[in-house]
């Protein structure tokens, strides 16, 4: 059987990088994207208790965010403090920000400054 020139039979060294770096990129994107989702669902949960009715001190609407901030791991990253809840006769405005450490691959962490605000009128 001939035997072609080009054909060794060998792996290309460009093709273990890309492999690796394929394999970076997918590990980095495995550490980095459950930080937004957290983050983005607290964020739904400022827009849903910020269109609670009147009735609802801004004791009780930092009690129901701080509970959904426990329930999706936040609580380490985010404090009471860190929300700024005003309610006026006919409007509430919630505001959040936070810093938060992510880990993207061993030995490479990046301090993210997560912020959210929600304004809503309130339900009568």
């Amino acid at each position: 059987m001939p035997r072609r020139k080009n054909e060794r039979g060998a792996g290309n060294l460009s093709s273990i990088i890309w492999l690796l770096v394929i394999v970076a990129v997918g590990y980095a994107c495995f550490n980095v994207i459950p930080p937004y989702i957290a983050h983005y669902t607290v964020q739904d949960k400022m827009v849903e208790v910020c269109r609670l009715g009147s009735n609802n001190t801004d004791q009780k609407i930092l009690d129901m965010l701080m509970k959904k901030v426990n329930e999706e791991g936040l609580g380490f990253y985010i404090k009471a403090r860190d929300f700024n809840i005003v309610t006026t006769p006919s409007n509430r405005r919630i505001r959040l920000e936070y810093d938060r450490e992510i880990k993207v691959l061993p030995g490479w962490t990046k301090i993210q400054h997560f912020k959210a605000e929600a304004e809503q009128p309130l339900a009568f």
